[in-house]
């Protein structure tokens, strides 16, 4: 999957893009699947459908503009 990201532009596969060229492709493959299990976690304990342009915010912060 990290060597099929450079043909797709969503952000998850620029992220993992990204990661591949910082930590070796190794590295990456571990770090998206972890990735792809918590957010099948949420989706599936939350009962919402997964956006993948969702922007975190800490608990306690102002929501960025």
């Amino acid at each position: 999957m990290v060597n099929s990201a450079h043909t797709r532009s969503d952000p998850i596969s620029r992220w993992a893009l990204a990661l591949k060229e910082r930590s070796g492709w190794q590295k990456a493959v571990v770090a998206l699947a972890n990735k792809n299990a918590r957010i099948l976690w949420a989706v599936m304990t939350r009962g919402e459908r997964f956006d993948p342009h969702h922007v975190s915010v800490k608990p306690g912060s102002t929501a960025p503009a």
